[in-house]
């Protein structure tokens, strides 16, 4: 730990896996400080596909409304070995392109987020769990592990999302304002504004992103995903159904954050069984899904554009990014918006979260909080660190 704090440059190596839970994505990253500032670069990117058993465990954890402790407990070791794994096979893919690794920095499986606060008692609780042993990784790599990223914006009173704020910041951050949107299982924005503007660093949830439509698509055609948006262009959306699903409570804007407990496969079933009774077809509910998720983002970032009206582009990240009956939604929602990819910036848009968490990890290492916005709840004038370190076995 003393030897990698007295470097002044680190290669990162940043895991990360979605709410959709289809696989992990990795990413490295090179981070060097000098007097004139940080300087981030990307240097690879790839995914490893979850197996069969391994996806249906997380997701029947991740929507389950009860569980046992012992699948929580085997799951969280069962991904700490798969993560150290897939970890250690880069590592060595690395070293053999004469890059060596220093330390890894997972965000884990979130299989549950809960944002709203629970009065037990005396106390006022929230919560989020992310699976995904650190210990298992640092095992297996022989490096230290940052990870548990969230915990320490909850403990302020922050609902632990959206975290990758100052790392994308950090990432993308110029002299001119920047409107990110990351279509994931879940979609939000993050409003970078100009170094020289009034404004101030924002990220929030908007609401479902792939989530919704890949359930949907998996029960209804027996796909993983709508590829392209396929579907979804053969049908139409269904104003009566998104009235009725624009009644969810965090449509009230009382949250900033959700995630699979809302917009899962409770909110799924719901869809279906209501556009039965309005007599919509399988095309049209996948549509109606592709249409939440674009309507909801532009109602979400369209007081960012009359705020500051030096925005004229969207960058897209994430894999709906590539959902283009989405993207021609957003279009036409948001005319006066460009709409397009954050590949254009120089990193795959498939590796941005990996990638902030590699930043993240750097960072905490140093015990350095990274700029937040406070529209997560939490207390202006506390700054956390974000994550936890465990170290390899000597």
């Amino acid at each position: 730990m003393q030897r990698l704090l007295q470097r002044r440059r680190l290669v990162v190596l940043g895991l990360n896996s979605g709410t959709s839970a289809d696989g992990l994505d990795l990413a490295v990253v090179r981070i060097s400080r000098s007097q004139t500032g940080l300087r981030t670069t990307f240097i690879h990117g790839h995914t490893v596909p979850y197996s069969k058993t391994l996806r249906e465990r997380v997701l029947k954890l991740a929507d389950a409304r009860t569980v046992t402790l012992e699948e929580v407990v085997l799951l969280d070791n069962l991904l700490g070995q798969f993560y150290g794994q897939q970890a250690a096979s880069c590592c060595d893919d690395m070293a053999a392109r004469n890059t060596k690794l220093h330390l890894v920095a997972s965000h884990g499986q979130t299989v549950r987020h809960i944002p709203q606060i629970t009065r037990i008692g005396p106390y006022h609780v929230n919560g989020t769990l992310q699976l995904g042993s650190l210990d298992q990784i640092a095992a297996v790599t022989g490096l230290p592990v940052v990870g548990d990223f969230r915990q320490a914006d909850i403990a302020i009173g922050g609902e632990g999302a959206p975290i990758t704020t100052g790392a994308v910041q950090r990432l993308f951050g110029t002299q001119k304002s920047r409107l990110i949107v990351n279509i994931g299982g879940m979609a939000n924005y993050f409003y970078l504004p100009g170094r020289q503007t009034r404004f101030t660093l924002m990220a929030c949830d908007c609401g479902p992103g792939n989530s919704l439509s890949d359930i949907l698509t998996a029960q209804l055609f027996h796909r993983p995903f709508d590829r392209d948006g396929r579907l979804a262009r053969k049908g139409h959306a269904s104003q009566r159904l998104m009235l009725y699903l624009q009644k969810e409570e965090f449509f009230k804007g009382q949250a900033q954050s959700t995630g699979r407990e809302t917009f899962g496969v409770y909110m799924a079933d719901k869809m279906i069984k209501h556009g039965r009774k309005l007599g919509l077809g399988n095309v049209d509910l996948v549509a109606t899904a592709a249409e939440l998720t674009a309507i909801t983002i532009a109602e979400a970032v369209q007081p960012l554009l009359e705020d500051d009206t030096s925005l004229s582009k969207l960058y897209l990240t994430g894999g709906g990014r590539n959902n283009m009956f989405i993207r021609e939604r957003l279009d036409a929602h948001l005319p006066d918006l460009e709409v397009g990819l954050i590949d254009d910036l120089g990193l795959d848009g498939d590796y941005v979260e990996a990638a902030s968490y590699a930043v993240i990890g750097e960072a905490c290492l140093r015990s350095e909080p990274i700029n937040r916005t406070t529209r997560t709840g939490a207390a202006q004038t506390l700054r956390p660190v974000l994550g936890h370190i465990a170290q390899p076995p000597a």
